[in-house]
């Protein structure tokens, strides 16, 4: 495997080297860099009740690979409740009027319109296990064909961004997306 720059997510279980041995370790936590530092570093568990600071470039190779996808779920749903926590009373505001206030996988069958602040609008089809969007703004389609797209996860909620894990549109595992706030979610009847 190509080794590079946010190669690695928490539960990662990577070989890594320090100035005189090579141990193993799990990621435990990430900050991806973005106190200012200079190169990504990341919290390794090495032993028992010890924890590393190790710097990306320290390490060697991956031993075990954590389920991106399962990851990815885990990190928006964690961003979205706490973004929802920060703005209750915006959100309080958009809710008035409205029946929906979000699309989750618990919803077995329907199609609902999702717009957002900028203007988008997607069609979202639940058909019992499977998900399938498309964007109803012509000039701006998902895929170059104009079908719809499957979608593996979504968290869509009024008032915040809304957040899709789609089938892979490059050469990827699959592909994320995120819209700008959500304004309103109706049923939608063709």
């Amino acid at each position: 495997m190509e080794l590079g720059a946010n190669c690695y997510v928490v539960g990662d279980v990577v070989e890594f080297k320090t100035s005189n041995q090579l141990l193993i370790g799990t990621i435990v936590v990430s900050d991806y860099g973005v106190l200012g530092y200079s190169s990504n570093r990341y919290d390794i568990f090495a032993q028992k009740m010890l924890y590393k600071h190790v710097e990306e470039k320290f390490i060697v190779r991956m031993v075990e690979k954590t389920d991106r996808l399962v990851y990815w779920k885990r990190r928006i749903e964690t961003f979205l409740d706490a973004l929802g926590g920060l703005e209750k009373e915006r959100i309080k505001r958009i809710k008035r009027g409205q029946n929906l206030f979000e699309l989750n996988k618990q919803i077995k069958s329907g199609k609902y319109l999702v717009s957002t602040e900028s203007g988008s609008k997607y069609l979202i089809q639940f058909d019992k296990e499977e998900i399938f969007m498309i964007r109803k703004n012509e000039q701006n389609n998902l895929r170059k064909d104009s079908q719809s797209i499957r979608v593996l996860f979504l968290d869509v909620r009024i008032g915040l961004p809304a957040f899709f894990i789609l089938e892979p549109l490059g050469n990827s595992d699959f592909t994320i997306r995120q819209t700008t706030r959500v304004t309103e979610i109706k049923e939608f009847d063709s």
